[in-house]
């Protein structure tokens, strides 16, 4: 058996025993359970349509929210003004889980469990049919890059992907969310795409419009991998660009055809919104949106709290492995490169660029299959034994290593906060088994300060009655404090946010901590948020003095501070609260 075969089975085997036997998501409650969080938002649809049968109200959330509990409250619909509620997510994903649904409603009649949508039989075929298309998608893959690298190279892009990267979070354990399917997909999308280059039919010409719809379906921005057929195999020249456009245009009648699928596909979610709000198009994300002219550049790959090269440092060897890829196969590579820059664009622009509780960056995992050509390309530059190829294989190990460790504690270990990483925090635990006793705090407070604070500027005290909260209980009736909003005395220096809480109920629930929240804003626009979870550092039944501090960036003007019981049903109370500036100096 050749060498590239042996690592997809290893690759294939090894994650079917994490998924299945190391942690099943499928058999775990609440909201670490497969159909939990984002999943249950790109799945609602299912049970609406197919169970229910309540697709503009539905008023089976209230219940399945109160016995399954996949998230803390319905983040998965919205109302609109139509009093419908319409989906947060686009149906595509909802749609690619069809399979695993049918197992699991199936399953559920036959087992006499609830047909809820929501049992654990559905769970089960979910998370079933998710590892399912993870395999597909890495034998495809290797079907693809044997076609122009070597079997070692081809084997260890398979290995590297696998195991050094957080495609073994979202390939094995966290399998439902939209990353692995769109992995395959563009799996799929390129494998198709050759073959109809080689020996253009009708069949592939549906295929590319069948996958390219789908993708945009499940994620809108994948709109962009119409790209990767359009462009694929061309060195950008003049003369290559006319010969492309020549060729399409004698193959019209097949074009034709894949727009249409397309076309259709697309149509799906249209026709729904025109179901459920009376209108064509909607922006179910609501006040979430992209910074097209201030993309996070640097936060999506350096930063703490989710950087790409931070949490995935294997894959600077896939960035490096373009220069040997566009020297060797240019009609390849530049396209490919100039698509993954694009990627990278539209990716980093989302101002939720931490995409919330993400390990590494997860909405690059599907963009693995584009990457896999120049991580190849790097390895097929070794052709013997040496100190390079030595270091090089150290290093890979060792991302293995950190990958392994980065992924055992965002489950069991616990030490791996999806989310709420920072960059002192991961320092404090890097590597390590047991959490320091002073680390914990650096989760919330991106920033301690640790000297002593000088000529402090009061911005609000228990003194100032105009211009204090007072004393603030929350509960599950009363969620949010009043909102008090400052002017900053300026734009550089140090804030502390600080009182005295208490509660008799310990909320243990990560999501529903109560927050201390900071928000910042320049010129009205809101810039970014600190916030303090208090129950994690709040013993019950013991009032306790915990305090916030944040480092003034991107110059604002303003901050607001308040209270959010964060749909927690636990009684907390502050008092004493205070907000000082000082210049840190």
């Amino acid at each position: 058996m050749s060498f590239s075969k042996i690592s997809l089975w290893v690759s294939c085997i090894l994650l079917s025993i994490i998924a299945l036997f190391y942690y099943p998501k499928w058999n775990k409650d609440t909201t670490e359970a497969t159909i939990s969080w984002d999943v249950s938002g790109y799945y609602w649809y299912l049970p609406a349509f197919f169970i229910y049968n309540d697709v503009k109200k539905i008023e089976f959330s209230n219940q399945i929210l109160e016995k399954y509990r996949p998230t803390p409250g319905l983040l998965q619909a919205y109302k609109h003004k139509s009093e419908n509620y319409v989906m947060k997510y686009s149906s595509g994903q909802a749609i690619l889980m069809m399979p695993g649904f049918i197992v699991g409603h199936t399953a559920a009649k036959m087992f006499d469990y609830p047909q809820d949508g929501f049992s654990r039989p559905y769970q089960f075929g979910i998370f079933l049919w998710g590892l399912l298309v993870t395999l597909i998608g890495l034998y495809y893959l290797r079907k693809i890059l044997i076609l122009y690298f070597s079997e070692t190279a081809t084997g260890l892009t398979l290995l590297t992907i696998s195991f050094a990267t957080n495609f073994l979070e979202y390939g094995a354990i966290t399998n439902a969310m939209t990353h692995n399917f769109l992995f395959t997909l563009y799996t799929l999308l390129i494998w198709t795409t050759i073959r109809f280059y080689k020996t253009p039919s009708f069949l592939t010409a549906t295929g590319i419009g069948i996958l390219v719809g789908l993708m945009a379906l499940t994620r809108p921005t994948e709109i962009i991998a119409i790209l990767i057929p359009l462009s694929y195999g061309l060195i950008l020249s003049v003369k290559d660009i006319t010969g492309r456009i020549t060729f399409l245009i004698k193959q019209y009648e097949k074009v034709i055809l894949a727009g249409i699928f397309t076309a259709i596909i697309g149509m799906i979610q249209l026709l729904y919104w025109k179901y459920v709000a009376g209108e064509w198009l909607v922006y179910s994300y609501e006040e979430q949106g992209f910074s097209w002219l201030r993309p996070h550049i640097y936060d999506c790959l350096f930063s703490g709290r989710a950087g790409w090269l931070i949490y995935t440092p294997v894959m600077v060897l896939s960035l490096i492995g373009f220069f040997p890829f566009i020297r060797k196969q240019k009609n390849v590579a530049l396209p490919l490169l100039l698509f993954s820059l694009l990627f990278f664009y539209i990716t980093f622009a989302w101002d939720i660029w931490w995409y919330g509780g993400s390990v590494s960056q997860r909405a690059l995992v599907q963009l693995y299959p584009v990457l896999a050509f120049p991580l190849a390309a790097f390895y097929d530059t070794f052709t013997k034994v040496n100190t390079k190829a030595i270091t090089i294989s150290i290093f890979g190990l060792f991302c293995v290593q950190y990958n392994f460790w980065m992924t055992h504690h965002a489950h069991y270990g616990g030490l791996f906060v999806a989310g709420d990483m920072t960059s002192e925090y991961l320092k404090a635990i890097f590597l390590r088994d047991q959490l320091p006793s002073e680390a914990r705090k650096l989760l919330d407070t991106r920033k301690i300060y640790k000297g002593e604070i000088k000529n402090p500027v009061y911005l609000m005290t228990d003194k100032d009655s105009l211009n204090y909260l007072g004393n603030i209980c929350l509960n599950d009736t009363v969620q949010f404090s009043p909102a008090k909003r400052f002017k900053l005395p300026a734009q550089k220096g140090w804030l502390r946010a600080s009182a005295d809480f208490y509660t008799d109920q310990k909320e243990w629930e990560q999501w529903r901590m109560a927050q201390l929240i900071l928000k910042y804003y320049k010129n009205g626009k809101e810039l970014r948020n600190d916030v303090l979870r208090v129950q994690r550092h709040l013993d019950q039944g013991q009032k306790t003095n915990l305090w916030l501090d944040s480092k003034l960036r991107y110059e604002p003007d303003e901050v607001e501070i308040y209270l959010w019981n964060a749909e927690s049903t636990f009684k907390i109370c502050a008092e004493n609260i205070k907000l000082i500036y000082h210049t840190g100096e």
